[in-house]
């Protein structure tokens, strides 16, 4: 099943492992702002490629802003606060 058809397919349809992986994915479809000029973006525009190309892996997507072409990486607080999906952009570069 590709990722947009578990984005829209309803829960009781769904394997535990293809609910985990909805989990994930409508947590990586949020927006959140890039640190360095406050673009909203989510995962996927962030990372340039569509969401059903995306396949969870270990290695670290390159990211980078769309609006002003930060260099991002995914970041997950050890506290979840508020509604932004779980996660947060950092600068991959904070020197920058």
């Amino acid at each position: 099943m590709k990722n947009s058809e578990l984005l829209t397919t309803k829960r009781q349809d769904l394997d535990p492992i293809e609910k985990q992986r909805r989990y994930v994915l409508r947590c990586l479809v949020q927006n959140n702002p890039c640190p360095h000029c406050g673009h909203k973006l989510n995962f996927f525009e962030g990372a340039g490629i569509a969401i059903d190309d995306w396949r969870d892996n270990t290695a670290r997507t390159a990211c980078r802003c769309s609006a002003c072409g930060s260099a991002l990486q995914y970041g997950v607080p050890r506290l979840v606060l508020g509604g932004n999906g779980g996660w947060h952009w950092d600068l991959a570069d904070p020197k920058k």
